[in-house]
């Protein structure tokens, strides 16, 4: 038995609009028909995860909201578990919103137990400033929501990931802390993917070599990186990593790894 974690961004959808690759729809349909066990699994922290499923919805994919892991929903357990119930926030107001549903005091001022890193589009001097002095003045937490190294937008152009910036903050402030990672391929983020799900070869399909793949390696998962995202397959020689799998689209997964015919 295959059982699939998939990366959401640069595999199953194109850009920050949530666009479907032409085949991602009918590829979950078929994932479900033929009962492989499979979550989807995003490292994005701009919305909640019954939003986004929301959202995927409208965009033609069946999904259920147990279909959807991302590390937004393991935040608000890691900060009260170290009773870190303030902070500021660099995210997006989605973000500020559920954390404050969950119990958490979102703070816009620097006095403040942690600065929480999330993926934010509209950073500025203003942000940067307050998060560095939280760190530097009041020894808040740097905690990032995952540590993504680089974001493709939706133009086609890059910009840092919460990992970076949190990077950027560390360093800054000399915080000597390793930074937490939330996301995947964590082994709490992994160990939350699975939960209910029959456990088989455990593959993670991702388009990312660095935040995603070495760290699944790593943890035992086999691992397919699709070239559909940021990085195409030369990335792989400068990384000095080599997957279990390179495919280029999703039928060609399935083939490869399934044997479906495509007219099934």
């Amino acid at each position: 038995m295959v059982t699939l974690l998939i990366d959401m961004d640069g595999v199953l959808t194109k850009d920050k609009e949530f666009t479907p690759f032409p085949y991602a729809p009918e590829f979950l349909k078929r994932l479900k028909r033929k009962n492989v066990p499979f979550r989807i699994v995003s490292n994005n922290s701009t919305r909640s995860p019954r939003e986004i499923v929301d959202i995927l919805r409208k965009k033609g994919f069946e999904l259920d909201y147990e279909d959807l892991i991302t590390p937004v929903a393991l935040l608000p357990d890691y900060l009260k578990e170290r009773r870190l119930r303030r902070v500021f926030v660099i995210g997006t107001n989605m973000l500020k919103e559920f954390l404050k549903s969950s119990g958490i005091e979102v703070r816009e001022g620097s006095d403040v137990d942690a600065v929480v890193v999330g993926q934010d589009k509209e950073i500025d001097f203003k942000k940067v400033k307050t998060a560095t002095s939280a760190v530097f003045l009041k020894g808040a937490k740097i905690v990032p929501v995952n540590l993504s190294r680089i974001v493709r937008d939706s133009d086609g152009l890059y910009f840092p990931g919460a990992g970076s910036v949190a990077l950027m903050l560390a360093h800054a402030t000399g915080y000597t802390e390793e930074l937490p990672n939330l996301g995947k391929p964590s082994p709490k983020f992994i160990e939350l993917a699975l939960r209910g799900l029959k456990k088989g070869k455990v593959f993670l399909v991702s388009d990312d070599i660095y935040t995603d793949l070495m760290g699944a390696k790593e943890a035992g998962l086999s691992t397919v990186f699709m070239t559909t995202g940021k990085y195409k397959e030369e990335e792989l020689k400068k990384a000095g990593f080599e997957p279990d799998y390179v495919f280029h689209d999703l039928k060609e997964l399935e083939n490869k790894i399934f044997g479906w015919s495509r007219d099934l």
